[in-house]
């Protein structure tokens, strides 16, 4: 199979393609899509998830920034909800204060 692709590609003026590109091409998409890295791992059959780290972890440059922000969204909003239990009256008048 891999020589019939590279026969193809050549014959319409492609670079060499080998299938182990185009299973990196396809890891590369569905990372940069989102997919969790644990599924992407699996659906490659990587024996764990470090190889898959380390093979495509440099694809994942934005994760530390989103994951930080993420965190800090969560531990917002639980501040928020714990200031409005413990102190609905401070709650009150920050709103009508905003008003």
């Amino acid at each position: 199979m891999g020589t019939q692709l590279r026969k193809r590609a050549a014959g319409i003026g492609l670079p060499k393609i080998g299938l182990h590109d185009l299973r990196h091409t396809a890891a590369s998409i569905v990372i940069a899509a989102s997919v969790p890295l644990a599924v992407v791992s699996k659906t490659l059959r990587h024996s764990n998830l470090a190889i898959t780290v380390d093979l495509y972890g440099h694809l994942l440059k934005d994760s530390a920034g989103d994951a930080v922000e993420a965190l800090a969204a969560t531990l917002n909003h639980a501040d928020a909800q714990w200031v409005q239990h413990t102190h609905p009256a401070a709650c009150d008048i920050a709103l009508q204060a905003a008003a």
